[in-house]
């Protein structure tokens, strides 16, 4: 029983004074009436002047009712500081009676604990029989300024009794534990990181307890927008308090970032011992961005490349970083649409440090081009000694692309006419490109005072630095003057990659002499003035197809 004392000012004779007295009953009473002492003590005014105190003990019944009665006979958290976890609260009827659509509502009036996300939660009980013992289940989190310890919480039931009436039982209190927050500590942490690339960042993480673990997963955490893991999580397992476990994250540095010490973190989500799901605080994660580098060169460039031709680009590349690389890939990625490579990657393999391998790229340079010149970009795709595949910074280079070199070497073979004459003219035509041509059509185009009557030639095939002799008819007027003359020559061809290609045009020197005879007959004269108004009224033009 609680000791309360009661004050009534005043009492006046026949009338009462109604008074509140709380009382703490035992949870094992048998039902019943009970007589509870208690001790009056007053003044009474006799009407003399003079007030007396008195003091009376008396007794009072008190009815302990029969029915339901419940106790908490036991209770069990999971619950860690900072964390949540599952709270059970069994309870037991001991009333004389059982209870039907029984409701225990659980309430927290401290702020470091909520119950379902909440200040109360309430389980339900159909049937509560006399002497049966009810197991509730709740989800409790605490806050991070809990403190590991005892925590009070209330309790009452709802229910009705074997009369149907509803009644409600006094306020329980019913104890909770709060476990010490699960920490984790990071050791061993190593980085292999570059500005500009992506490598791995290792260690090992320890559960510094004081509970396991269950299914750990270590999650990468970083607020910086230039790092970014590939694989946010690395499963570590159960781990027991002081197991340890290494970790290991492909990150990416973007190019734009600095190099030097940063911070980036790991948190660990687990499950506890009831299999509800914690995330522990973030644990930081020092690690090292080293400055950018290509840690390769490029030494030795050749070039044969020309204008409207296919060459080569050749060289060697040098692993000048201090670390083996694997599975190395020159790539040539030649800006613009005139350079074509016919590869754009070359397969190098294993470098160790300071080792050179010898590359050769095809080229296509189109006509187009200007020539001149020229700055290329290469990268190196690669695996270092993590395993971890990476890319190389570009590596500049630059070269010259030569003019356009003639497609064909065309010397005359037979040149030489009288004035008046008519012949043939046979130009050696040689292949002066490293592809074979093939349907070659030439043509000639003459001039005053020269004429042809058969001004193509063919020829199927020609292989680099073949030479085929072609043959035309060219005829000189009697008037002509003793002296050299050009006649303009053009190709149309095919080249290796099946192009059709129409050539630059060239210049065969014809030499005339003076005419052997006396003078000249006069049919021959009027052939002359005609061929000469024939001339007049020629005009050249280039074949276009």
């Amino acid at each position: 029983m609680l000791t309360e004392n009661l004050y009534v000012p005043q009492l006046p004779g026949g009338e009462p004074a109604t008074q509140t007295l709380r009382m703490s009953v035992p949870s094992d009473i048998d039902s019943g009436t009970y007589r509870i002492p208690i001790t009056v003590t007053y003044q009474f005014d006799s009407g003399s002047g003079d007030a007396k105190q008195i003091t009376r003990s008396l007794e009072v019944p008190v009815k302990v009712q029969s029915g339901p009665r419940f106790v908490v006979t036991a209770t069990n958290s999971t619950a860690t500081v900072d964390g949540r976890g599952t709270l059970n609260v069994t309870m037991e009827n001991v009333g004389e009676e059982a209870a039907s659509d029984a409701t225990f509502t659980l309430a927290s009036s401290n702020n470091d604990v909520s119950l379902g996300g909440g200040a109360q939660a309430t389980r339900f009980v159909e049937n509560w029989k006399k002497g049966g013992e009810q197991t509730f289940q709740y989800d409790v989190r605490l806050g991070e300024s809990a403190q590991p310890g005892n925590y009070s919480l209330e309790g009452t039931v709802s229910y009705k009794d074997a009369s149907g009436n509803a009644r409600t039982s006094p306020a329980l209190t019913v104890g909770m534990r709060a476990l010490p927050e699960v920490t984790f500590d990071v050791s061993d942490v190593e980085s292999s990181l570059r500005v500009g690339g992506s490598g791995k960042v290792t260690g090992t993480i320890t559960n510094t307890g004081p509970l396991t673990a269950h299914n750990a997963v270590v999650v990468f955490q970083t607020n910086s927008q230039t790092a970014q893991a590939t694989e946010t999580e690395y499963a570590a397992g159960s781990l027991e308090p002081g197991e340890s476990t290494e970790f290991s994250f492909t990150v990416s540095v973007g190019e734009s970032a600095d190099p030097g010490p940063r911070q980036y973190g790991v948190q660990v989500n687990y499950r506890n011992g009831d299999g509800d799901q914690v995330q522990s605080d973030v644990v930081d994660l020092p690690v090292e961005v080293n400055e950018s580098g290509s840690g390769f060169a490029i030494r030795n460039l050749e070039s044969t490349l020309r204008v409207g031709e296919e060459g080569t680009l050749s060289g060697t590349l040098v692993n000048t970083d201090d670390e083996p690389v694997t599975n190395a890939v020159l790539r040539f990625a030649p800006s613009g649409q005139t350079v074509t490579p016919v590869e754009t990657e070359y397969a190098v393999g294993n470098l160790a440090p300071g080792e050179a391998r010898d590359f050769e790229f095809e080229v296509e340079v189109s006509s187009a081009s200007a020539g001149g010149p020229r700055q290329f970009g290469f990268t190196v795709n690669y695996r270092d000694e993590d395993n971890t595949q990476r890319t190389s910074d570009a590596i500049e280079v630059r070269t010259d692309i030569g003019p356009k070199s003639d497609e064909f070497e065309v010397s005359p073979v037979n040149a030489t006419y009288a004035a008046g004459e008519t012949g043939e003219f046979r130009v050696e035509v040689t292949n002066s490109r490293e592809e074979v041509l093939t349907d070659i059509s030439a043509k000639i185009y003459t001039e005053s005072p020269l004429t042809t009557s058969n001004s193509e030639a063919f020829i199927a095939e020609l292989e680099p630095g073949e030479s085929e002799t072609i043959v035309f008819e060219v005829s000189s007027s009697g008037s002509a003057l003793a002296k050299t003359y050009p006649v303009k020559m053009d190709f149309q061809y095919d080249d290796s990659q099946g192009e059709t290609v129409i050539s630059d045009t060239y210049q065969v020197p014809v030499e005339v002499t003076e005419s052997e005879g006396g003078g000249l007959p006069l049919g021959l004269i009027a052939i002359v003035v005609v061929g000469l108004l024939g001339i007049l009224g020629f005009v050249y033009v280039r074949r276009q197809d």
